[in-house]
């Protein structure tokens, strides 16, 4: 790859000169582009949520009070009155003495009239598979979102190129426009110095006049464009819509004819399209997983210590420590789990397709591109000899005009016809440009970094 870029950039030293302006303006977009700002808040986003799973493999620890003031309820009888009452009878007619009171029958409410109970509980998870593939599974979605701002800081990149471009193309046409114009307020001149002096009649003077109106009405609408177009450049920029904008004109253009190989191969290593179907069916095989590990059990350790009675105190007569190693197995769900399996393989056999076909579609991408690219490279050298013979044709009818020989309407249709080639000539150079910023995107040569 590294070779391939050398041999370009050995083809495009005046272009990298015209380049720096325009490099420029791209990091300054990628840096405060909206979209990708909104792109890079959510892939922060799903990095927290990832520490956020993650969080799940340590102990929680929690605390809690509670205080609780009761009012009737159930009674337990207790009959120790009945149990005692007759041996502490005997006993006491035994030795002779009443060493041995009489009791009475007890009544424990089941609910104590006041309780309080403050701990502090750890829970830690020992073994809970969920858990742990909902962590791989996070990671995986984080890695997409990584992905999507790549894809999308690939695709601006493309977008302002093209944009730069639109709006070189708008200011080369007004230059050009304009120049024009300046040919044709001297013809209306000269018209007018030739009506003074009675050499021609006033409809020259009224079609040269039209004329300039007509282009008038051409100009205005190029500076229109103009506007739109570094409008919407700076719109990506996110800059005021008004900031003026740097153009350098390029002077040479990459010749890719010796270049068709192995553009294909890149695009299938490096678009982040289908990494993000690979994260996909990453994570389609790790909810397989997930889901067949549902026949696994869940095992929790818990550890309480804190303090219990009946009065809001803490000392060493009500305080307690409790552990328990609680395991949870879900032995039958009604088949729910084989469902759950099967849904997974079979999504993640509609994304291995979904990818399959992508690679495809990136193939035919990258053919078209081509071929546009090249179409464009030979639209520049059509548009040189089209304009090579506008001048030459115009400059001839130019001087048969001005010695008599020529009328006015082969003036203007000369005139008319080196003007659209020089505005087809300025539209075919930024086409190849922006059709070559499409090709680098579509292969995943420019870099995003």
């Amino acid at each position: 790859m590294r070779l391939w870029i050398f041999s370009i950039i050995a083809f495009l030293p005046v272009l990298l000169q015209g380049q720096e302006v325009l490099n420029e303006y791209v990091r300054y977009g990628i840096e405060n582009n909206l979209s990708l700002q909104q792109k890079l808040s959510g892939y922060q986003k799903s990095i927290e949520v990832l520490k956020e799973a993650r969080g799940l493999f340590y102990p929680n620890i929690s605390f809690n009070a509670r205080f609780t003031v009761s009012e009737g309820g159930r009674v337990i009888d207790f009959p120790i009155g009945d149990l005692l009452n007759q041996v502490y009878s005997t006993l006491n007619n035994l030795t002779a003495s009443n060493m041995f009171p009489m009791v009475e029958n007890q009544q424990i409410q089941f609910l104590r009239p006041t309780e309080h109970e403050t701990k502090l509980r750890l829970i830690q998870p020992v073994l809970n598979n969920d858990i742990y593939y909902n962590s791989k599974i996070k990671k995986e979605l984080t890695i997409f979102e990584n992905e999507d701002v790549n894809q999308y800081k690939r695709e601006l990149i493309a977008e302002i190129k093209k944009a730069y471009y639109n709006v070189a193309t708008a200011d080369g046409v007004l230059s050009m426009l304009s120049d024009t114009r300046k040919l044709l307020a001297e013809n209306v001149r000269v018209n007018k110095r030739l009506i003074e002096n009675d050499k021609i009649t006033m409809d020259y003077l009224y079609r040269s006049e039209t004329e300039l109106s007509k282009f008038d009405q051409e100009l205005q609408n190029a500076g229109k464009n103009k506007k739109i177009a570094c409008a919407y450049f700076n719109f990506l920029l996110n800059r005021s819509l008004i900031d003026s904008i740097i153009i350098q004109q390029p002077g040479t253009y990459p010749a890719l004819s010796d270049f068709t190989a192995g553009y294909s191969q890149s695009a299938i290593d490096n678009r982040e399209e289908l990494k993000k179907l690979s994260n996909y069916s990453n994570i389609s095989d790790m909810q397989v997983k997930m889901n067949k590990s549902g026949k696994l059990p869940d095992m929790f350790i818990a550890v309480d210590y804190g303090f219990q009675g009946a009065e809001y105190l803490f000392n060493k007569n009500q305080d307690y420590v409790q552990a328990s190693a609680i395991l949870s197995w879900n032995l039958f769900s009604g088949f729910q789990n084989r469902s759950k399996i099967r849904q997974s393989l079979l999504n993640k056999e509609i994304i291995d397709r979904k990818l399959e076909e992508a690679k495809k579609q990136i193939e035919l991408q990258v053919i078209n591109t081509m071929n546009e690219l090249l179409t464009a490279e030979k639209g520049i050298i059509a548009a040189e000899v089209r304009i090579k013979n506008a001048r030459e044709g115009f400059r001839l009818v130019n001087r048969k005009y001005e010695e008599g020989q020529a009328s006015l309407i082969e003036f203007i249709d000369a005139r008319t016809t080196l003007t659209q080639a020089e505005e087809n000539l300025i539209i075919s150079k930024f086409a190849y440009l922006s059709c070559f910023a499409e090709f680098e995107k579509v292969t995943a040569i420019n870099k995003t970094e």
